[in-house]
């Protein structure tokens, strides 16, 4: 299948490459080889890394243009010392094999210059985020691409002492304006998302007031004057970072942003 498709492969233990070893493919596979230096997940530990690269050098199934790859465990924490060790790791393991490097991810391409080698991957930053635990001038020019939108679907005021949403965790500590919003959990926005969660109201900020639905969420307009039956709400994207949000959440953009279900419908807009 991966001949037929064009995909390039990657071998991460003696396993897999037996696999290749003993395959028939159509035509020898190009294939990246993956080297643990760290992250403990996948790959072949570093001293290792040798004798597996010879194998698919030996390899008629393996073309002759193996990659050398090693993913980092904290690129996005500054100030860890980790990155460097295992880039160090890495570029010992791959003394004197001539096979073409990756190392980079998103954070490492933002804050690692040392370690882009010879191919980066770049995914998170690909939607515009920046994954670093700390700003960087490097991540300002990002944009997001990803925005997350609804519309306001019906408003009412709720008394002071009056509670809103499932639970009544949230109570009306004041005279409010409360807003109906047609997206909820089901639609791929965060169900453990807190009462003061932001949103942005016609670019306004606004919180969340209350436990968000299955199919809509409340949110406490009192100090937007204006709002109306239709008006649109971000939930994130451009003016509201999704890593923001995540943090409200207790999670992380990635997660938020790869969770969207099928019936959330999408709209491409070619810039």
């Amino acid at each position: 299948a991966a001949a037929q498709q064009n995909l390039w492969v990657t071998i991460a233990s003696e396993q897999q490459l037996r696999w290749l070893e003993q395959s028939r493919p159509a035509r020898p596979l190009r294939c990246w080889l993956k080297v643990d230096t760290g992250m403990h997940r996948l790959g072949v530990e570093p001293g290792q890394a040798p004798a597996f690269y010879q194998r698919l050098k030996a390899c008629p199934n393996a073309a002759d243009d193996t990659v050398l790859s090693t993913h980092f465990a904290s690129a996005d924490d500054l100030s860890s010392a980790r990155t460097a060790r295992q880039l160090a790791l890495f570029e010992s393991a791959c003394q004197g094999l001539p096979g073409e490097r990756s190392s980079a991810n998103s954070a490492a391409v933002l804050a690692w210059p040392a370690s882009h080698c010879d191919w980066v991957r770049p995914g998170y930053m690909l939607y515009g985020n920046s994954p670093l635990a700390l700003d960087h001038p490097n991540a300002q020019p990002l944009q997001p691409v990803m925005t997350l939108v609804s519309a306001v679907i019906s408003l009412r005021d709720v008394a002071a002492g009056e509670s809103v949403g499932y639970g009544a965790i949230w109570t009306a500590a004041r005279p409010s304006r409360i807003a109906t919003v047609c997206i909820g959990y089901g639609d791929g926005y965060p169900r453990m998302a807190p009462a003061g969660t932001p949103v942005l109201v016609n670019g306004q900020r606004a919180v969340l007031a209350g436990r968000v639905s299955m199919d809509m969420i409340t949110v406490d307009v009192t100090d937007l004057p204006g709002v109306g039956i239709g008006d649109e709400v971000v939930l994130w994207g451009d003016g509201l970072p999704v890593g923001e949000v995540a943090r409200h959440v207790g999670t992380i953009g990635y997660e938020l942003s790869t969770r969207m279900p099928a019936r959330t419908p999408r709209v491409v807009v070619v810039a």
